[in-house]
């Protein structure tokens, strides 16, 4: 089981990577599936611990790691989209940190419904932003896994 706040912190992390995911595929997207510019500032902040300055290469994420990690990312960017409608009007911050809770829950569990551990996942979204290499090939994958879908 989870532990509340270390899923909380990990997903505040795996959003950031997400984000830069979410903006190079609405690029690539036509303009009428193009999320808000609101939508996409919704990122939570990243965690500011030391492991949330770890990072890999592209050479240390092999290929069944990288198709695991695409197949997360899309779960995950899917439940933050299902999120930011359900949070749509809601204005009771109880029931806001509720919805925020099962929604870090349910990426936690999309992530290692794949095969990852939150850790790895997280590590691989934050590296993303400084390896251009490794960001190519997710995005690769992900346009991949759409195709054969």
């Amino acid at each position: 089981m989870f532990n509340a706040y270390r899923v909380i912190v990990y997903v505040g992390v795996l959003t950031v990577g997400a984000a830069g995911i979410a903006q190079a595929q609405a690029q690539q997207a036509p303009a009428s599936q193009q999320p808000s510019a609101q939508q996409q500032q919704q990122a939570p902040p990243a965690a500011t611990t030391t492991t949330a300055q770890e990072t890999v290469t592209s050479a240390d994420v092999n290929d069944q790691e990288l198709e695991q990690f695409a197949k997360s990312i899309q779960e995950v960017m899917q439940i933050q989209q299902d999120t930011n409608k359900q949070l749509e009007g809601v204005q009771d911050t109880t029931e806001t940190a509720k919805v925020k809770q099962e929604a870090n829950s349910k990426m936690a569990a999309a992530v290692e419904s794949h095969g990852m551990k939150v850790e790895r996942f997280n590590l691989i979204a934050r590296s993303m932003n400084q390896d251009t290499t490794l960001k190519q090939r997710v995005q690769q994958k992900i346009q991949e896994l759409r195709q054969a879908a």
